[in-house]
């Protein structure tokens, strides 16, 4: 026969009871935590910071050709070099110009068709959304690395808001 010693049933018990204790103290600590560092002011201050480091002016004049990038993100046949072609004989305040050709996005189910802006000054993604017709809220900003120079200084991303080949039809103002 086995003999168990007193106490240790009751031990392993303890034991067992704490850990659910230790994870919840653990749990509650790590949310405290949490809630200092990214409650709402903190966030605020962050993005005041942001947009300190990455200051943006309007006024910035737009170069006077725009090296373009337009990729098919609808996934329409012969959509992004309608856009391109379109692009390209358009005529006003900048000459757009893509040294390659058009190309597939990596996914082709973007809703929203999106400007991209290579440059900190986003007077020319500003016009090419313009062109295409698209708002202000498309043009977001992908900068290079440091030292590193963009191929383009817009890339398009066309999505299904743009998905109709017949909005590129080649004209000259």
């Amino acid at each position: 026969m086995s003999r168990r010693r007193k106490g240790s049933g009751r031990k392993r018990r303890t034991e067992k009871k704490l850990w659910p204790v230790i994870l919840i103290s653990l749990a509650a600590g790590s949310l405290a935590t949490l809630a200092i560092l990214y409650s709402p002011e903190r966030i605020v201050e962050e993005a005041v910071e942001m947009v300190n480091v990455f200051h943006i002016s309007d006024s910035t004049p737009p170069p006077d050709t725009i090296l373009i990038e337009v990729r098919n993100g609808a996934g329409v046949s012969d959509l992004a070099m309608r856009a391109q072609n379109f692009l390209e004989t358009r005529s006003g305040q900048a000459v757009f110009y893509a040294p390659g050709p058009p190309l597939n996005a990596m996914e082709m189910d973007y809703e929203v068709t999106m400007v991209i802006s290579h440059h900190r000054s986003f007077s020319g993604a500003m016009l090419v959304a313009e062109a295409l017709g698209v708002g202000d809220s498309s043009v977001v900003m992908l900068l290079p690395p440091p030292g590193v120079e963009p191929s383009v200084d817009v890339s398009v991303i066309l999505g299904r808001d743009r998905d109709d080949p017949s909005n590129y039809i080649p004209y000259r103002d």
